[in-house]
This record gives structure tokens, C-alpha cells and sequence, in this order.
């Protein structure tokens, strides 16, 4: 199949460090109206998933409040902060992060699961 280069085309990332998670500007405009995050992985699709929440949702009290997440913004990225967090998806998928570093995967935003993916099977 043809393929043809976009110049407009920039790609999603989700750097993982040692304390949180953080998603590059490309991402960033999908968490314009979000309040909470709550995360959920598959490990056989090896995918983790960032579901976005916007205030009213995360408070009707639908969603266990301890399985919510912060989330803090800039103008140049998001950025969930939580030690257990990545502690849960490194143990998930055997993943080695070292404390002077960071782990970088190819993340997309699934429109239909109003969630961004984060690709788990290697790094970007």
C-alpha cells in the first residue's frame, strides 16, 4: 500500500521516568476538558490506556475516586504524577526504568474509547 509523507503529521509520546508519566504537546490538546485520569492496561495487546475524565464524570461518583488520577497541565505537556502508578505498569510489562532517565513509547489518542493508548512494546 502507497503511503504518502505529512508534514503536518506530528506523532503522540508518553515518556515514563522513575515518579510520572508525561505526554508530549501533541497529546496535550486532548486533555483540554479533563479534571481526572483513571488508567487501565491490557498485557496481551501490550497497550496502556488513559482514560479522560472531565469533572462532572469524575465527581458523579460512577468511578471509584481512589482509581482517579491527577493530572497536571502546561503549555508544552501533561503530565500524571505518581510513584505507584509507574510502579504498576513497569512491574505490567517488565519495564526497566532507571532513575536518571526515561522510557519513550509511541502514544495515539483512540477517539471511540475517549482514552490515549500508549503503546507498551518498545520504545519509540
Amino acid at each position: 500500500m502507497l503511503e504518502f509523507f505529512d508534514a503536518d503529521e506530528k506523532v503522540g509520546y508518553a515518556s515514563i521516568y522513575e515518579n510520572h508519566i508525561t505526554f508530549n504537546k501533541e497529546l496535550l490538546k486532548y486533555f483540554s476538558d479533563c479534571y481526572r485520569v483513571r488508567v487501565g492496561i491490557d498485557k496481551e495487546e501490550e497497550k496502556a490506556f488513559i482514560f479522560l475524565m472531565d469533572k462532572d464524570y469524575a465527581l458523579s461518583g460512577e468511578v471509584s475516586e481512589s482509581s482517579l488520577l491527577k493530572i497536571s497541565l502546561s503549555k508544552s505537556y501533561a503530565r500524571i504524577s505518581s510513584r505507584s502508578l509507574v510502579d504498576y505498569v513497569a512491574k505490567s510489562f517488565n519495564l526497566k526504568i532507571k532513575s536518571d532517565g526515561a522510557i519513550k513509547l509511541k502514544a495515539i489518542f483512540d477517539e471511540k474509547k475517549k482514552a490515549i493508548v500508549i503503546f507498551m512494546g518498545g520504545e519509540a
